[in-house]
């Protein structure tokens, strides 16, 4: 019932972003399609692989403070 519910929700969600879109067409003069949405862009950039890295490296300082070992003695 909850995934239903959900779902639901997720159709208000889209509904009203098309009234919107429909709305701002109407004002405008002459719209495009790239004034109403614009579609994220996807893929990997080589900033973001840098982000990456540098995140993952202030991680592995960050763990490199601790010193693991087993107990147990092995």
């Amino acid at each position: 019932m909850e995934a239903q519910q959900e779902r639901r929700y997720d159709e208000y969600e889209r509904d009203s972003h098309i009234a919107i879109m429909q709305e701002k067409a109407h004002r405008s003069k002459q719209p495009k399609a790239t004034d109403l949405f614009k579609r994220p862009e996807e893929g990997v950039t080589e900033e973001w692989i840098k982000q990456k890295a540098e995140q993952a490296k202030h991680a592995e300082e960050w763990l490199s403070q601790w010193k693991f070992s087993k107990k147990g003695g092995t």
